[in-house]
Parts: structure tokens; C-alpha cells; sequence
């Protein structure tokens, strides 16, 4: 009595070939020739070819069989449900083998129009225009070329045996329209096959990574054509080939992988469960300082999963460690080594079982050391950025409102561009408590000043804490005040308007803003401090005023303003998609950039200022022709105090008006149609 393979799909050939490399005889039932012939002749391997009827199958498995693995195609309901029904009736364990759908590997941009069954889906081919690429097999190819409209635009993948082109012929395919090829299939596979024979339609079952469906359907998504999908006819029990090699035949590769938090490097910092970790593993990696220690393991210095995974295949070990230096939970390259593996592991059919082991973080070691607490500092990293401007600007900014502020560092010009950056921000006065290659024989802790900063060259890993006695306030309402911006020759929304029209734009957490004719920026600043979160993209033609924004922002500690230079509304193309857009000025081209933001950013919400009336009657007949609601339109006349001997009196400013609106939809009117258009294929 052996067990009983019921294949004709891989997992069917492959659950065989490990039966075989163990040396357990099984018995294989194909349907097909090409069935037979894919299969590796073995000795341990009974294959037996050709279609059995229900009570065929129930002779075999009584007389043969001492349990049976079904691991026929998804879609053979009829078969699945004949050879349980002889399982029963011979009283044999049956085991489905199951087929992964892969639901999760599929591009978020794919086009799929999904059906219960081939007929249903050949009814809706009728609809469609182009020529069809069929990778559902040959077995169902009669119902889609019954219609001629649909048969002469279709082109079949199918095997290459006389069976499948037998089948093809008799549904009245031509030579041209017969694809046969063996799988498996890559992307790249079915992309030249897509542009080859101009397909404007593909039609694939929901068969998993197996089948290939993954890759026809990435292909088919970047082709920009949609995917006919025939879904599966119910949900199936069963389990994977991995786990019936493990549970049936104590086959099947196991690992254990922990990754492991060393703290700040001294091995004395390790946890117990670390240590146990690392002792048990046949295996360490890590960057080489954590490593050189563990004289007489066998150790490799990689802590990414491309160089870590062939080590992992060669050396197939049971159990392997990863060191990662501080905490594996805080800023550590644990986390984009987690999900690797598990795809390494799924594809490979290895049953890993990761464990994440953390340790002592450096912030913790620096403020133990330093004799302070942390828990009401802020946390940050500038490690790895080399000098970007955006997270000097963070920095300085969490250091204006922290006391404390811990900052993990890489070298010394990490050391030195901290320093720079708070002297610049007028935060000179901070303490810095600094550390460098804490835990190891040449850690130094020491008090130095921002000046002091520029003096650092000593290689190493360095951490800082930087407290601020005079720390600010953080403001409930961040409003920025005329005398924080830097002005020079350029135009700029005076405050009282300025606070005015952003809260007009009803911003929402993580908005993304146009911010048209910048000048000083002092609308894109007022709007990236009120959300860190969002995104404002300060847009102007003049280089004074552009190098003004960038300015203005740095001395603010803003790093989510992007200063675009251009005139809008060319200079809006490509940006990613606004949620909200201020105008301050349009260099004429109002009515074109207002026709842009309606094609590509439709619902978008608008404030537009504006001194003249001759500006504003351009902004009402502009206005007119667009499709808006909400509308609203007020003037706003401010009026300063100023000094004259012992009295004060005050002096108004020009009035401005504010139009705030939601813009639908685009321009109906003709000059508007071009810049549609234009923004459209922007």
C-alpha cells in the first residue's frame, strides 16, 4: 500500500519529486500524455496515466493506496469532489493540496473584471475590441471561440501536446492563434507576448503563483490592458505541499531565525533571551563589529536579506541568528528584513519561524549614562542622511520645543552638520551631552556646545542628547508673524491676511498644497508648520524669491515645503496630486492654471487673493465659466497702529479680497478647453 498522488499541476510534481529524493514510493495518476511526460522518471515513482472514472479511482485507492493527496487544478471541481467520494467510500485520509491565490501580490493598478465561469466571461469577450490573449488552457478553449466575432481575435497559450492542439483545431483556432509553450512563465514572458500579438485583453484563472496569474496580471496592468479573471469555483480546505511533506513524512526543510537587539555592543548588555538566542544558532550574522567576537562560530557580515538569503540556501542551516546593533524596534534594519524572509521562506515552502529579540537602545544607555530620564524627550535620527536638508530642518525644529532632544548620528560630520544646523537656527545656546561607540572599550561621554561640534573628526558611532533650558513653547495655534519672515525686495501676505486666507483653505491632516506665486513663502510657511504632516509645494518664477522661501523655511525648521521654480502653470506638472491650492499671484495665466488644477485635481479647494479690482472682476468672470461650489468672496481691510508723537493712530492697508471656492470640474468655456487638455495630458 502507498500513497496516491492525484496530480497534473506542479504542486502534484512537486510534492512527487521530494517523495522520490527521500526514497518513499508513491503512485502518481496524470491525466494526460504531457502529464506523464513532465513528470521525472524515478523508481520510487509509480506514475499512471489516463482519465479514471469515479469507480476506477475507488479500485485504485482501496486495493493501492494507503492514503491519497488530491492535488489536481483548482478548477477540476468534478474531479476533486470524485476522488473524496471514493476516499470515503474506501475508507483512505484524503488531503487536499491547496494552491495559494496570492490575492496580496496583486498590482493595486490592475484593471480586473472577475467571473464566476468561462461561460460568463466568453459572453463579455463579445463586448470588447482587440485581440485576446487566452491563458486559461485548452480544455475550456470551445466555449470562448464558439462566438466568431471572439474566435478570430484569439490567441491561446496552451501546452505542447497533441492533446491541447487537437483541442485548438477543433475549435476552429489557426496555426497563427496557437501559442504552445510549457511553463512556468515570467512577467517579462507575457509582456513580449502582450506586445507581440497587440493584445487588448487577457483572460487568466485565478490559479496563484503557480499558475503564473501574478505575473500575466502585473504584465497585463503595466501593458494598460484589463485582466479578464475567472475566479475560483469555491473556497477550498486543505494545506500546502510543504506542510504534507512535514506532517505526513517528517519531510521538509524547518528554520529558526531570531534577530536579535544587541544594545549598544558590549556583550554584557545582552539579554538572557538574547544570549540563548545567539548560543543556539548554528549561524551569525551582522556587520562585522558584532560579529568579530565569536571566535569559532560561523559567522557572515550581512545584516541585508539579498546577501543573508544565499547563505541560508547553501548553508541550509536550522537554526541562524541576525545581529542588529541597538534595539530591534527603534530605527533598525530588522524591519525591512522581516517580510524578505517571509517571501524567501513562501516561495522556498520553508517553514521559518522568525523571533525578534530587543535590546537595550542607545538612547537608553546615553541616559543612563548621562544620569537623566528620556521619557519626555523627543526621539529622532539623522543617521544615514548625509547632510539632507530636510532632516536638519526636523531637527531644529524638535530641539526649539524639546528640553531634550536625542538625536542617533552616524560619523563625525553627523556631529558637525547638528551643530551647524542648531547655530543657524539661533538654538547655539543648547547643551550637547555627545557619545560616541557607546559600550565599547573607546566610548567617550562628554558636555560640549554647538561651537564645539565643528572641532569633532574622531571616526566612530556617535549619539547626542540636546537639552534646551530655554525651549519655546510649542504654540496651540502656530501662527507665524510678519517679523519671523524674511522679507528683503519681495512681495509677501501680510499676517492678518495671510492667517486669514489659510484657515479659507480648510487644510486636513496630511493635505498636499499648491501654493501659487509663493514671493517670500510666507503662506507655504504658515501652512507647513499648522500640518508637519501635509505636504505644500511653493511654486515661483523668480530665483530671489525661491532662494527667500528656502530660507524663510530652514529658519523655521520646515521640511515639508518643496520650492518648485517655474510659472504655473507649466511649472505644476508632475507634482504630485494638490488637496488644496492658494493663489497669490498668476502672472496672468489665472484662467489657465485654474483650468489645470480642475482636470487634474478635481475637488480641489482654492483661495485666491487679490488687491486690484481689476484682479477680482478677472477672478469673478474667470469664476463664471468654471464648474465651483461654495463660493465665497470677502473683503478684508487692516488697519496698523503706528506712533505720532504721544498718540498713536492708525494707517490702513490696502484691502484685499478673498475668493474661496471648491473647483469641481473644469473649464466649460473654449479658452479653457486647451489648458484642459494641456493639463490633461500633464
Amino acid at each position: 500500500m502507498k500513497p496516491i498522488i492525484f496530480s497534473g499541476t506542479t504542486e502534484g510534481r512537486t510534492l512527487s519529486e521530494k517523495l522520490t529524493a527521500s526514497g518513499i514510493a508513491h503512485i502518481v495518476c496524470v491525466a494526460t500524455e504531457y502529464g506523464e511526460l513532465v513528470m521525472e522518471p524515478s523508481r520510487y515513482a509509480d506514475v499512471r496515466r489516463g482519465r479514471l472514472t469515479a469507480l476506477q479511482m475507488y479500485d485504485l485507492i482501496k486495493d493501492e493506496g494507503s492514503m491519497v493527496f488530491d492535488a489536481t487544478h483548482p478548477y477540476a471541481a468534478e474531479v476533486s469532489h470524485n476522488i473524496l467520494t471514493a476516499c470515503k467510500a474506501a475508507a483512505r485520509e484524503y488531503v487536499r493540496i491547496l494552491r495559494p491565490e496570492d490575492a496580496a501580490m496583486m498590482p493595486e493598478d490592475a484593471e480586473l473584471h472577475v467571473f464566476g465561469d468561462a461561460a460568463s466571461c466568453a459572453e463579455a469577450l463579445k463586448e470588447t475590441e482587440g485581440n485576446i490573449l487566452l491563458t486559461t488552457g485548452s480544455k475550456e478553449l470551445s466555449i470562448y471561440a464558439a462566438d466568431e466575432g471572439v474566435r478570430s481575435r484569439l490567441y491561446a497559450r496552451v501546452l505542447p501536446s497533441h492533446e491541447s492542439i487537437s483541442l485548438c483545431e477543433a475549435a476552429g483556432l489557426s496555426g497563427k492563434q496557437i501559442i504552445a509553450m510549457q511553463g512556468p512563465f515570467i512577467r517579462e514572458t507575457d509582456a513580449a507576448l502582450i506586445r507581440q500579438f497587440d493584445i487588448k485583453v487577457l483572460v487568466t484563472k485565478a490559479s496563484g503563483r503557480a499558475g503564473g496569474a501574478p505575473d500575466k496580471i502585473r504584465a497585463a496592468a503595466e501593458a494598460g490592458i484589463p485582466v479578464y479573471l475567472i475566479g475560483r469555483p469555491a473556497e477550498e480546505t486543505g494545506i500546502s505541499v510543504a506542510k504534507a511533506l512535514r506532517q505526513y513524512f517528517g519531510i521538509g526543510r524547518r528554520l529558526r531565525l531570531d534577530l536579535v537587539g544587541t544594545g549598544p555592543g558590549d556583550r554584557a548588555l545582552l539579554t538572557g533571551e538574547a544570549e540563548e538566542a545567539i548560543r543556539k544558532a548554528d549561524i551569525l550574522f551582522g556587520a562585522s563589529r558584532m560579529i568579530e567576537d565569536y571566535d569559532g562560530r560561523e559567522t557572515y557580515p550581512y545584516y541585508r536579506a539579498e546577501d543573508i538569503i544565499p547563505v541560508l540556501e547553501e548553508r541550509r542551516p536550522e537554526r541562524a541568528a541576525v545581529l542588529f546593533s541597538g534595539d530591534t524596534g527603534f530605527y533598525s534594519g530588522a524591519a525591512l528584513l522581516t517580510p524578505k524572509i517571509a517571501d524567501w521562506a513562501y516561495e522556498e515552502d520553508v517553514d521559518c519561524r522568525v523571533a525578534v529579540h530587543p535590546g537595550i537602545s542607545s538612547f537608553a544607555y546615553l541616559a543612563a549614562k548621562a544620569g537623566i530620564s528620556y521619557q519626555d524627550a523627543e526621539l529622532m535620527s539623522i543617521h544615514g542622511s548625509r547632510g539632507d536638508r530636510s532632516a536638519a530642518a526636523e531637527l531644529a525644529r524638535k530641539v526649539r520645543y524639546s528640553g531634550k532632544t536625542f538625536v542617533l548620528l552616524s560619523g563625525p560630520e553627523d556631529v558637525r552638520l547638528m551643530g551647524k544646523t542648531l547655530a543657524g537656527a539661533g538654538l547655539g545656546h543648547v547643551a550637547i551631552i555627545l557619545g560616541m561607540q557607546l559600550s565599547y572599550p573607546e566610548e567617550k561621554v562628554g558636555l560640549i556646545t554647538c561651537a564645539d561640534c565643528a572641532q569633532i573628526t574622531e571616526p566612530g558611532l556617535y549619539i547626542a542628547a540636546v537639552i534646551n533650558r530655554e525651549c519655546e513653547a510649542k504654540p496651540a495655534a502656530p501662527v507665524i508673524a510678519d517679523d519671523e519672515m524674511i522679507r528683503a525686495r519681495v512681495p509677501m501676505t501680510k499676517e492678518s491676511v495671510r492667517h486669514l486666507s489659510v484657515l479659507k483653505l480648510g487644510l486636513t491632516e496630511g493635505s498636499v498644497v499648491y501654493d501659487i506665486g509663493s514671493g517670500t513663502g510666507s503662506v507655504a510657511c504658515e501652512i507647513a508648520r499648522l500640518d508637519p504632516a501635509g505636504k505644500v509645494y511653493a511654486i515661483e518664477m523668480k530665483d530671489e524669491a525661491c532662494d527667500l522661501i528656502q530660507q524663510n523655511a530652514d529658519n523655521l525648521g520646515l521640511c515639508n515645503i518643496e520650492v518648485v521654480r517655474g510659472t504655473a502653470p507649466k511649472a505644476m506638472r508632475g507634482l504630485e496630486r494638490a488637496t488644496h491650492a492658494f493663489i497669490g499671484g498668476s502672472s496672468g495665466n489665472l484662467r489657465e492654471i485654474l483650468a489645470q488644477l480642475g482636470s487634474s485635481c478635481p475637488g480641489i479647494k482654492v483661495v485666491i487673493n487679490a488687491v486690484s479690482l481689476e484682479t477680482m472682476a478677472e477672478i469673478t468672470g474667470v469664476i463664471a465659466d468654471m464648474d465651483v461650489s461654495n463660493l465665497t468672496v470677502e473683503q478684508v481691510s487692516v488697519s496698523r497702529a503706528r506712533e505720532l508723537g504721544s498718540y498713536h493712530l492708525l494707517t490702513a492697508e490696502n484691502p484685499v479680497m478673498i475668493a474661496a471656492f471648491d473647483l469641481v470640474g473644469a473649464s466649460a468655456c473654449d479658452d479653457g478647453t486647451d489648458a484642459v487638455k494641456a493639463g490633461s495630458r500633464a
